[in-house]
């Protein structure tokens, strides 16, 4: 392995690290701050509460690490060209590819690990944390399968949803079981959809029966709509259901194929299959823009690492504005799901390739 690709890499990787270690630090402490007092108010130890933030780190890691590999590549290209080196290694010979290969490489690699770890680590973290939060913080018993069929348990109430669409805070064939003292039904209410506003619930087409202490139906009637305040919040619904982070490629393809064989669109889900190939590939996207922005010195205005840094960060926000745009639009099928996920990264491919191209001449 040359001397350069050698040094290159190392120089990204060890900012990579520095800077990886930071966002978890930093993340974490919010985190912490954010949830301690849920925590207390439900009396839950303080080592629970290390487990849950235990288990958010995973999550937090692919959250963060096209960002830090952004600010990796920009901070090593940044000070290569303030100590001149690439001036030295332009003057003996070496392309503007050849400088670059190392951080397409360490990229590539990068992609591959985070959908490794997206696939193999997430997952089961993501679901142990809402385990945490949701039954022993929120204290609402939950199960669901591998679809977003939910069941939740709060007290007396036992709410079952067969799905939720969290983008519109609507779910869909709602039935709402009241339980009396010897856990039998004293009211069951069922609605064909419900919708979160206002902090409480509307539900459409509804039907709601009363039991005496006998289990016996005492009456019957018919709604068109109805509000409803109880204490869920669509964040119990979201965290109940199992999500995208919570499924492998082989259980969303499995959800896809059952939501579509009963008729039903599975747009959210298949947005949700795309961008798990779409956004690790933003690793390589990420280390060449700021190869780019750091090589070229063109970017500058006085500040050096910090003005480039500043750039970048622009850029990144740019960036997760359109994706996150794009990605709503593709959940409600204004956009084709395909296109919705990969929309982000094609136009951020277009402007790394505008900025190579500026960096040959």
């Amino acid at each position: 392995m040359p001397i350069l690709f050698r040094y290159i890499t190392k120089e990204i990787l060890k900012s990579f690290a520095i800077v990886m270690a930071v966002v978890i630090i930093l993340y974490v402490a919010i985190d912490f701050f954010e949830k301690i007092d849920n925590f207390m108010e439900a009396g839950v130890p303080v080592s629970r509460m290390a487990v849950f933030l235990f288990f958010r780190i995973p999550f937090i890691v692919v959250q963060t690490t096209p960002l830090a590999v952004l600010l990796s590549s920009l901070v090593t290209f940044t000070l290569m060209n303030r100590r001149n080196e690439i001036i030295a290694l332009r003057s003996s010979g070496i392309g503007r590819f050849e400088l670059f290969r190392p951080a397409a490489v360490t990229g590539a690699g990068l992609c591959v690990i985070l959908f490794l770890f997206s696939e193999g680590v997430v997952p089961e973290a993501t679901s142990r944390a809402n385990f945490i939060w949701l039954q022993q913080v929120r204290q609402k018993i939950s199960s669901v399968d591998k679809r977003d069929d939910v069941w939740l348990k709060d007290g007396r109430l036992i709410l079952h949803v067969r799905r939720y669409r969290p983008m519109e805070m609507k779910a869909y064939d709602l039935t709402i079981n009241y339980m009396t003292d010897g856990f039998r039904v004293g009211r069951r209410i069922d609605a064909a959809m419900g919708l979160y506003s206002g902090g409480q619930w509307t539900l459409r087409n509804v039907m709601d029966q009363r039991f005496d202490n006998a289990g016996n139906l005492v009456s019957t009637v018919f709604k068109k709509s109805m509000s409803l305040s109880i204490d869920l919040a669509p964040g119990d619904l979201l965290m109940a259901g199992k999500s995208a982070a919570e499924m492998g490629l082989a259980e969303l393809m499995d959800t896809i194929r059952e939501i579509e064989a009963e008729g039903d669109p599975a747009d959210n889900y298949r947005v949700d299959l795309y961008a798990k190939f779409a956004y690790p590939f933003l690793c390589l996207l990420m280390v060449m823009l700021g190869a780019c922005i750091g090589g070229t010195g063109r970017i500058r205005g006085g500040g050096g690492v910090t003005a480039n840094i500043a750039y970048g960060m622009g850029l990144s926000f740019v960036y997760w504005t359109v994706n996150s745009f794009c990605i709503s639009l593709g959940y409600r099928g204004v956009m084709p799901p395909f296109i919705a996920a990969w929309a982000a990264n094609i136009i951020l491919a277009c402007l790394t390739c505008a900025f190579f191209a500026s960096a040959r001449n």
